[in-house]
């Protein structure tokens, strides 16, 4: 459509009076005898109009068209402003709730400090609040943390003054679960007084340490339902025994156990149970073997896949061995366990760590115990500090770490470290060999490339993870070469040493230096079976030309003892703290006469840079909620690794006075008159000095890369 330079015109003057008009109605509405006034103002602007159209020469349908147009925006300019007027009459910009927007209200949270207090922790000073406080007779007021404490009698006391501020402020009070158990107030001591143990088998008995009664004591008191998770290397396995012998009445006895650990279980019966006939002792071995004896062993997979034999047997007692395998609610291992154990009237969880990096992982095995102990999302939401996210719940922190220590001990854990029972241990010193970085290949385009993608942030959890994955494999190749010259040194002084490694390239070059220095080893990986490596401990521990047991961190972790050793090498490291204690303990444990080393071997630009803070991180946590493992990587002691013995520095050939002898002797021999003085000694260091006093042009006709 298009317009005349008339009708241009006279539209434009059509809106500069639409514009005036507006003006006056906002002037209007302030005052109220402009109200009569409309009609003339109105009669006004149409006469106005109708000396425009005259002076114009437009038509009566311009007249009009104009008439509908202002009946138009003028209804809709007083509705637009009487809809303003209600809005400015809603919210007075004066006020002070509006100039400091709306008041949020004040969140808090309880939870126990000690065995009979509790704190009550806000977000933020309320005055009102504190004035309450003060009134409650055990109030106790601390300086550092700012809160405030109180005595568990006078929970209810505290909760009902918080309610009557109403919607002032909102507390998360302490769980029903939690107030039960810290009422009772149960000590360790008192239990262990009060219970016979002359019904256990005398053998057992008689090697039993003082903690380890304290143990079994414990695990009776508790009706033969809990934990124990002492340090690696405590006794664990006789202190369940112990207790299983108590309630023998109630057998049959199940024990489920890595396949690695499984026949050191049978071992053990006869050994501390001899009162137990041997035909009662059934290995369970394959899915279609049958139930038919007082003590069956199996293991974890074994167990998944014969369900359908195991859940129609009732079984009285449960022995379930490094119990940390089943971290996970949603594994197939779990669920079958679950099963089983919902049937048993005592069930004992045996671990040296029985959480890995997170407090979740306690969750499902402390469900095991007590099915009826709190929900997964309670106490996750309490303990994991869990939060909602677009893809479910996020479970993987850590929340109120000094109350679940608490609580899990008042309950159904009980744990000792070796610094706490066992002075006389002998100690465990770590150290860290930083190796040769002329040795390792960093400078390759995979690992420059993948050590560039781990420095991005804009990775996300699961990216990163993967990154690092790909990071720690292709270190295992750069690092060969130095790993296997620091254990060639290591053989040369001819003392019995564990190597832990994780690739099998790691583990092959390992066994391949040993092979050519003559030295007897011992080999436990994945392909291992529960035969060949009972055969193989054995053989390491008793036979004193077996020198060296090269082993898999993921497969002989745990379930071993490897006592005839004092020297210990991690060639390289593992993300999970927790495996790495326990792979330590195979030899700091009871039965070690002498003092540990532990040498773990990291190359710098490699995913060792990655691994040692993530794994100090989640020993922090595992610190928090009293699962010590005694893992400190701050003090540890930190060398360098030396150069290949082949490899003779120059300051060698000056300073070695080994040299030197050697030398001597030489001469003298093809030519006894030449050395009769002294003086010819420093003849020869001079000569030799003379033979390297070069420069730098000296050496470049050197074609280095051909020298072989």
């Amino acid at each position: 459509m298009s317009y005349s330079q008339e009708e241009i015109e006279k539209k434009r003057l059509l809106a500069l009076q639409r514009k005036k008009q507006a003006q006056l109605k906002n002037a209007s509405i302030n005052s109220p005898s402009t109200k009569s006034n409309m009609p003339s103002f109105n009669n006004n602007t149409v006469a106005n109009k109708n000396k425009l159209d005259n002076g114009t020469g437009s038509s009566g349908h311009g007249s009009s068209k104009y008439v509908d147009l202002k009946a138009k925006f003028g209804n809709n300019s007083i509705k637009n402003h009487a809809k303003f007027d209600r809005k400015k009459e809603r919210i007075n910009p004066i006020s002070t709730s509006n100039f400091f927007a709306q008041k949020s209200r004040i969140t808090g949270n309880c939870y126990m400090i000690t065995d009979d207090r509790f704190v009550l922790e806000t977000s933020s000073y309320f005055p009102p609040l504190v004035t309450v406080l003060k009134t409650i007779p055990s109030r106790s007021y601390d300086i550092n943390n700012k809160n405030w404490n109180f005595h568990l009698k006078d929970y209810e006391t505290v909760m009902e003054k918080i309610i009557s501020f109403k919607f002032d402020i909102q507390v998360t009070g302490l769980p029903k679960i939690v107030l039960q158990v810290f009422r009772k107030n149960d000590t360790l001591k008192n239990i262990v007084k009060n219970i016979d143990l002359s019904n256990i088998d005398s053998q057992l008995l008689k090697n039993l340490i003082p903690f380890q009664k304290e143990g079994i004591c414990y695990g009776i008191s508790k009706g033969g339902r809990c934990m124990i998770a002492d340090d690696m290397g405590l006794g664990k396995t006789i202190q369940a025994l112990g207790i299983a012998h108590y309630f023998k009445d109630n057998w049959p006895l199940l024990i489920v156990a890595p396949s690695s650990v499984r026949y050191q279980w049978a071992e053990a019966i006869c050994t501390f149970l001899p009162s137990v006939p041997t035909q009662y002792i059934y290995q369970f071995m394959n899915a279609k073997d049958f139930i038919g004896s007082k003590i069956v062993i199996t293991t974890y997979d074994l167990l998944v896949r014969a369900m359908s034999t195991f859940k129609y047997h009732i079984f009285g007692f449960i022995i379930l061995d490094e119990s940390h395998a089943l971290k996970s609610i949603k594994t197939a291992r779990f669920k079958a366990v679950q099963c089983v154990v919902a049937q048993a009237r005592h069930v004992v969880l045996l671990t040296g760590t029985p959480v890995l990096s997170r407090p979740i992982e306690l969750y499902s095995q402390i469900n095991l115990i007590m099915p009826n102990f709190m929900g997964y999302q309670e106490y996750g939401i309490r303990y994991c500090a869990g939060e909602k996210g677009s893809y479910g719940w996020d479970f993987t922190g850590s929340s109120n770490m000094q109350e679940l220590q608490m609580l899990l001990k008042h309950t159904c854990v009980i744990r000792r470290l070796k610094s706490e029972v066992l002075n006389q241990l002998p100690t465990k010193k770590r150290e860290v060999i930083i190796l040769d970085p002329d040795v390792i290949k960093v400078s390759t385009k995979e690992m420059v490339q993948m050590s560039q993608k781990l420095e991005r942030k804009v990775l996300n959890g699961m990216e990163r993870h993967c990154a690092l994955l790909q990071y720690y494999n292709e270190s295992s190749i750069a690092k060969q070469r130095a790993v296997c010259d620091y254990i060639s040194k290591l053989f040369i002084s001819k003392q019995k040493c564990i190597i832990f490694a994780h690739h099998q390239n790691v583990l092959d070059a390992i066994c391949d230096v040993a092979e050519s220095m003559n030295i007897n080893y011992i080999r436990i990986d994945g392909r291992t079976n529960s035969e060949r490596r009972k055969y193989e401990v054995d053989k390491f521990q008793n036979n004193n030309t077996c020198m060296a047991a090269v082993l898999s961190i993921t497969a002989a972790n745990a379930g071993i003892t490897l006592t005839a050793a004092q020297h210990v090498v991690f060639a390289e490291l593992f993300w999970n703290p927790g495996i790495l204690c326990q792979a330590e303990d195979r030899v700091h444990r009871i039965g070690q006469d002498n003092n540990v080393t532990i040498q773990y071997l990291v190359a710098k630009q490699t995913a060792d840079d990655y691994l040692w803070p993530l794994i100090q991180k989640k020993m922090n946590v595992l610190n928090e909620v009293g699962l010590d493992q005694d893992f400190c990587l701050k003090d540890i002691d930190i060398s360098k690794q030396e150069l290949n013995l082949k490899q003779n520095t120059l300051d060698f050939f000056i300073n070695s006075k080994q040299y030197q002898l050697k030398t001597d002797e030489k001469i003298i021999e093809n030519n006894e008159n030449a050395m009769k003085d002294a003086g010819n000694e420093s003849f020869i260091v001079e000569e030799y000095k003379e033979l390297i006093d070069l420069s730098e042009e000296d050496f470049n006709f050197c074609n280095w890369d051909d020298i072989e």
